[in-house]
């Protein structure tokens, strides 16, 4: 670097900021003459933000002077007797170059807060923060009805330990009964683009194998399989085996009446159009069968599809699997390959699921979601989400309930209650998976 050139860039650090705060109430013109009146002062603006709440306006502006030899002090009086015919509250302070420099030297982690209300959350959860020594950047309510969610964006980058925070944020929400979901601020947040779904218990209330289990008489010997398969405690692709064999002889309009039986997770049909509208690509990747998966895409227009194929001959069951089976390195495998088919990076890929059988699938995620999930899968999660309600997903997306109530328009609704074979959705899929 030329001389000239370091000469002026130490000069520029050495040039203090001056910071403006204004608040009123219903002032439609008060950005307007705040920013005049900078411009009448010799003052530039390099950064702004302004928020309304309940009709109270709250604008931030950082400014720096003009000319390189005008004196900070000058111009912040100058700014002062031209505000003073304004009836806005305005307050003003200089910042020195280290603090200038402080200001952008952020390490912004995004904790979402999800839960019933409760008196005293934001209190157990500030104190925490301050005795951290951890900074709130900023503050949002994404949601105000059944469920209360929250963002914070706070300053990490004097903490030593986040590992530490994480965990103590994760038992102070546990203690009151919410979910805490913490990511780092980067622009991948902004930029992911699939999300990736499990489908028992996830997408649908329940397993089904256990429910087709039950309509076939075997429903104690399978539901023992089924949880140990889902602890981890036996390979699932052997349990998958056992608990098929056993559906040997049943007639496939049992399926039909199962699938007509078998509920969406509440919030489902919500957060599928929402993803939709926002123009989220949509899979469905399922240890279960393919014959309720393709149900469910029918109902919720998922863009792909995999599961396990349920063999029938002669209108019954035979006891066996068609192809390959849908286990836990399949799901990693079958993200992999839909990310290669869309071109998208790991980071733009959002996954969500409840068992073991989806460590693979959230671990090869940007984001992986575990949701009412086994221990096992809770350890390799970025987040999770202990509402049973699927709704929690579009708020760790930073989605607010307003932007949730625009996509879904009069059709507004959290899935309680609507079978998985209920009215195809209108969508057209853009792509399948076998």
């Amino acid at each position: 670097m030329h001389k000239a050139a370091e000469s002026e860039k130490a000069m520029k650090k050495e040039i203090p900021y001056l910071i403006i705060t204004a608040q009123a109430k219903y002032a439609p013109y008060m950005i307007a003459d705040i920013t005049g009146a900078l411009t009448d002062s010799g003052l530039n603006i390099i950064a702004v933000e302004q928020n309304s709440l309940y009709g109270l306006s709250i604008l931030t502006i950082i400014a720096e002077t003009v000319a390189p030899d005008d004196d900070i002090a000058g111009a912040r009086s100058r700014l002062c007797k031209r505000i003073r015919k304004f009836s806005y509250d305005v307050s003003t302070e200089i910042i020195t170059p280290d603090q200038a420099e402080r200001v952008v030297d952020k390490k912004l982690q995004v904790f979402t807060l999800i839960g019933r209300d409760k008196v005293g959350i934001l209190k157990a959860i500030t104190n925490t923060l301050a005795n951290f020594r951890v900074s709130i950047e900023r503050m949002t309510h994404l949601a105000r009805g059944e469920f209360v969610a929250l963002e914070l964006w706070v300053d990490a980058s004097e903490l030593r330990d986040l590992s530490l925070l994480k965990d103590v944020i994760q038992r102070t929400c546990d203690e009151v009964g919410f979910d805490a979901i913490i990511q780092p601020e980067s622009p991948f947040r902004q930029r992911r683009r699939l999300v990736v779904f499990d489908m028992d218990k996830t997408i649908i209330d329940g397993e089904v194998i256990d429910e087709i289990a039950h309509a076939a008489n075997v429903g104690e010997q399978v539901s023992q399989i089924t949880r140990k398969a889902m602890a981890g405690e036996i390979d699932f692709r052997e349990a998958l085996k056992q608990r098929v064999a056993m559906l040997k002889g049943l007639p496939v309009e049992v399926l039909e009446e199962v699938a007509n039986s078998m509920k969406l997770m509440p919030g489902a049909l919500e957060v599928v159009r929402t993803l939709k509208a926002m123009g989220f690509k949509l899979a469905l990747i399922s240890g279960g069968f393919l014959f309720f998966a393709e149900k469910v895409r029918q109902r919720l227009g998922f863009d792909y599809v995999y599961a396990n194929e349920l063999e029938v001959k002669d209108g019954v069951v035979t006891g066996h699997l068609r192809g390959p089976i849908i286990d836990k390195m399949a799901k990693g495998r079958v993200l992999q390959e839909i990310a290669e088919r869309e071109g998208l990076s790991r980071e733009e890929i959002v996954a969500i699921g409840d068992g073991a059988n989806d460590e693979i699938m959230l671990k090869n995620a940007g984001f992986g979601i575990a949701f009412n999930a086994s221990e096992i899968l809770e350890k390799v999660a970025d987040g999770k989400l202990t509402r049973d309600n699927l709704r929690g997903l579009l708020y760790c997306l930073g989605t607010t309930d307003e932007a949730i109530r625009l996509a879904n328009g009069d059709t507004q609704q959290n899935g309680t209650g609507d079978s998985i074979a209920g009215d195809p959705h209108p969508a057209t899929p853009s792509g399948t998976g076998t």
